[in-house]
């Protein structure tokens, strides 16, 4: 049965986060020294807690040391996770097993739809744009401050990514692709140093209007963390409060859809950063999707030019312009070098499951 979307009024996201009020707070860090979290807390490496301890003191939390390990040169330095090896590798696989064209029959069954919610800030509107074009988004836009930059550190090297905030009961949850949080495959492990940039813009005096982010916990799909699965490369940050706010609360929140069907409109955003791009600003594709070949089922994809660096970003459904639904991320191009069509798991129960574990965290 299908839930009904609707914009989610600020009264109702503040009664939402008041409702949560109870729920004991994200820890945001532990003390410099302390032995790493269990589980799937990402963690810090030895270089951002020197980085926190020199900018903070001996007491520093998790998350200070991640902001500190994030300065404008690393940021800058970080390269698109799509030029990592064990990602060119993950794609090397999938593509020769010939799983892009896989006949499996798909899943309609379940059926979900999660509204969006409007934080608290404005909601101005915009119009279409029909290819990968800047839409010169001010940072206060919906979908700009929902938008993000991702950075990270996994396999000893630093990288860029791009993600989007999604409402939840938890109002803490950043969807972005799964090879964005770990390498994919048996024996990986998650990627560290992992932080969220609302509407990161390097043409601003401060590239960071509503501040960095961290990670308390990342959770890939587990098809991708078990076999590099593409339709399956999803994956969820449930980020730590910052200043005592959750994300979704101050900023809202993109809507999610599940099941819709493969061939419907889309728009897809993200920080390409390969030339003509310097992934510096928030860019847009707009497109019809479809199976990525003919008889897929787990993959879909939409004509778009965005380059390396925009992996993890959003494909929004219904998209007024300032709302939508997730749909889709951005999870594979075509080819390096003039990339005519991008690549997304197509968001069937996977996409639900991974909703229904992580809502309410």
């Amino acid at each position: 049965m299908r839930v009904l979307a609707k914009r989610a009024s600020r009264a109702a996201s503040v009664a939402l986060a008041l409702a949560m009020a109870a729920v004991p707070a994200l820890v945001l860090g532990q003390p410099a020294g302390a032995a790493p979290a269990p589980g799937l807390d990402p963690g810090a490496t030895a270089e951002a807690w020197a980085a926190g301890r020199a900018a903070y003191g001996a007491d520093v939390t998790e998350h200070q040391a991640i902001v500190a390990y994030w300065t404008p040169e690393r940021m800058r330095a970080a390269r698109p996770v799509e030029e990592s090896p064990a990602y060119r590798q993950a794609v090397r696989q999938y593509v020769e097993s010939g799983q892009t064209a896989r006949r499996t029959a798909p899943d309609r069954g379940a059926r979900l739809t999660i509204p969006p919610a409007a934080g608290e800030l404005g909601t101005p509107g915009s119009g279409p744009v029909p290819a990968a074009l800047n839409p010169n988004f001010a940072a206060n836009h919906p979908t700009a401050r929902t938008s993000g930059k991702v950075f990270f550190t996994m396999g000893g090297g630093n990288f860029v990514c791009s993600g989007t905030v999604i409402n939840s009961e938890g109002q803490d949850t950043v969807w972005t692709a799964g090879h964005c949080t770990h390498p994919g495959g048996p024996g990986g492990a998650l990627a560290t140093n992992w932080s969220f940039v609302p509407a990161f813009d390097d043409d601003l005096a401060n590239p960071r209007p509503f501040g960095t982010w961290t990670a308390a916990r990342l959770i890939p799909a587990p098809g991708w963390t078990a076999s590099s699965n593409f339709g399956e490369d999803m994956a969820v940050a449930i980020m730590n409060t910052l200043n005592g706010q959750h994300i979704v609360t101050r900023l809202g929140g993109q809507g999610l859809d599940v099941n819709r069907g493969m061939n419907v409109a889309i728009n897809a955003f993200g920080y390409p950063a390969e030339a003509p791009f310097d992934g510096g600003n928030l860019l847009r594709c707009s497109g019809n999707s479809q199976p990525e070949s003919p008889g897929a089922t787990q993959t879909v994809r939409i004509p778009c030019d965005m380059t390396r660096g925009s992996s993890g970003g959003g494909w929004l459904l219904n998209w007024d312009g300032n709302f939508g639904f997730l749909y889709g991320v951005n999870s594979r191009i075509d080819r390096i070098v003039g990339p005519t069509v991008m690549m997304s798991p197509f968001f069937d129960n996977t996409a639900l499951n991974l909703y229904n574990q992580t809502r309410n965290l």
